[in-house]
């Protein structure tokens, strides 16, 4: 067995838009305008709000820059209480997944998406240099510890890896699970590789 620390990080409801979705949110040739940095992203000024068969919630933000197509993520507890279905995917697997309704703030403008819910599944963004001295590679599973100050330490199976170019290893999970161990929004673990 061999361990490694690494950093994590607490992902909240957002939303991934694609070009066309942003100008028919907010107008043509509309581009979205960053609000501050976050790791390999931007979360952008405008928010939208998710329209389920249940339920709304409101003030979602939208993460930049635009990408092919828009995706909706959310934790399985968001998806029950806006009445959709959420499947566990890793970012950008979005086919046969559910479709919502979202709307500028002010309700003015309203589009729906015919798939693209999901509930991102928890994974490790790996640096190089980690996935070599723990002999891992992009799709491997690991396990993630995680210990705090509040007596709800887990140990979380099926984590996936993805290796990139990141100087850091950093673990993404939502906030269900988040809570579940008690966390913020970020905190450390140790990644467990059998």
């Amino acid at each position: 067995m061999k361990t490694k620390e690494a950093g994590i990080e607490v992902s909240a409801r957002h939303v991934h838009l694609c070009q066309a979705d942003v100008e028919k949110l907010f107008g043509e040739g509309y581009e979205l305008t960053k609000h501050h940095d976050i790791t390999g992203a931007f979360v952008a000024n405008e928010k939208v709000v998710l329209i389920g068969p249940k339920r709304s919630i409101q003030k979602v933000s939208i993460l930049g820059p635009t990408r092919k197509e828009t995706q909706v993520e959310v934790s399985l507890t968001d998806a029950r209480t806006l009445g959709v279905e959420a499947k566990i995917r890793l970012s950008g697997d979005l086919a046969g997944t559910s479709g919502i309704k979202l709307a500028t703030m002010d309700g003015a403008t309203e589009i729906e998406i015919d798939h693209g819910v999901i509930a991102a599944k928890r994974h490790l963004h790996c640096a190089a240099a980690d996935a070599e001295e723990l002999g891992i590679k992009s799709g491997d599973i690991v396990k993630l510890s995680i210990k705090t100050d509040m007596a709800r330490n887990l140990v979380f199976d099926d984590v996936e890896v993805r290796v990139g170019k990141a100087p850091a290893s950093v673990v993404h999970i939502d906030t269900d699970e988040g809570n579940a161990c008690g966390i913020g929004k970020a905190g450390v673990c140790t990644v467990i590789v059998e």
